[in-house]
């Protein structure tokens, strides 16, 4: 299982999101790139504290918020597979994410992007 205590019985996912995810400029953002990973087979999404997290078989993406109402994506790829892709610091989420992008508009969760995520999900 990718998660296996990501979703606990119990817990309300939803509130977890909702009270993650306040800030309207950062909602957008993680709005956008839920609409390109909507309709891959098998998608598995899950939500922690301090992030939230996509996966199939293994977790291949996670966007957390960063200072300013941007967005920190961290997606299963290695940095010189995009020139927006950057080596990722002590980010705390996973050792398979490999990479990070900042994200600052839902506009920048685009078609290179998207491809980009298809692809850590056909690895995952």
């Amino acid at each position: 299982e990718a998660f296996p205590e990501a979703n606990r019985i119990g817990e309300d996912v939803g509130a977890q999101r909702a009270a993650l995810w306040t800030d309207p400029a950062s909602a957008a953002i993680l709005e956008a790139l839920e609409k390109v990973v909507a309709d891959l087979p098998g998608l598995i999404t899950g939500q922690r504290k301090a992030f939230t997290v996509w996966s199939r078989g293994f977790q291949f993406a996670a966007a957390k918020l960063a200072r300013g109402g941007v967005v920190m994506l961290g997606p299963a790829a290695a940095p010189d597979v995009s020139p927006r892709l950057i080596p990722p610091k002590n980010e705390g989420w996973s050792e398979r994410l490999k990479a990070k992008l900042v994200l600052a508009a839902p506009s920048e969760v685009d078609e290179d992007l998207k491809g980009l995520l298809k692809a850590a999900w056909e690895n995952s």
